[in-house]
């Protein structure tokens, strides 16, 4: 879905991205205990349902809202804001539903007009679109000091088909592909707005 999408707007995510640390620690090693025999454990039932992960997601179940879109603004809410708006991509193609898509996307926001177009022209052509769940990996965000930050969300999104009424494949991406999505937002009375994003493929490989 972001293969078609990939319209720029028009944004520059200046600045230094937050960096993640992590912290380790040593204790000190328990004294040896003469192990006793114990009953062989039974396994934990696998859960049912769809995987959270990997390309056979619902892609038309909506993301989880974070609380940080009711949250005061900061570098860590806007990682999480961001990470749900990349999220939203698939979830607004595959089922036409605008709601929390409209409500996120800035007036000037060339990429977000992008995506609901694309969206609504398959939906009102009663096409459908197949796969293109969407993994979303680290996230970093960096305060710009005037009200907006700058976040940059890595993802890979899976293959996908854009399907019409009569079946009939219009668009297909075989290939599985991670991508930077790097967005502008702000938090104003009305709440987080999306002003711009910026998706480049990128390669991860060692």
């Amino acid at each position: 879905m972001l293969v078609g999408a990939l319209a720029l707007a028009g944004c520059t995510a200046e600045g230094a991205a937050k960096t993640a640390t992590t912290s380790s620690g040593s204790s000190t090693p328990a004294p040896s205990a003469t192990p006793s025999p114990s009953p062989t454990p039974t396994p934990a039932p696998t859960p049912s349902g769809a995987p959270t992960s990997g390309p056979d997601q619902d892609v038309t179940k909506p993301p989880t809202r974070p609380a940080a879109l009711d949250g005061a603004a900061s570098e860590d809410s806007a990682i999480a804001v961001a990470k749900y708006f990349a999220a939203l991509v698939t979830y607004v193609t595959s089922t036409g539903e605008f709601g929390e898509w409209d409500a996120l996307s800035g007036d000037e926001c060339k990429f977000c007009a992008s995506v609901r177009e694309k969206a609504a022209a398959i939906h009102e052509a009663g096409g459908r679109s197949i796969g293109g769940a969407v993994d979303i990996g680290f996230g970093s965000a960096f305060d710009n000091g005037d009200g907006t930050f700058v976040a940059s969300v890595e993802l890979t999104e899976y293959p996908s088909q854009v399907v019409s009424a009569d079946g009939a494949v219009l668009e297909d991406v075989p290939e599985t592909a991670t991508y930077r999505a790097t967005m502008v937002l702000a938090q104003g009375a009305a709440g987080w707005v999306v002003e711009g994003v910026q998706v480049d493929e990128i390669d991860l490989a060692p």
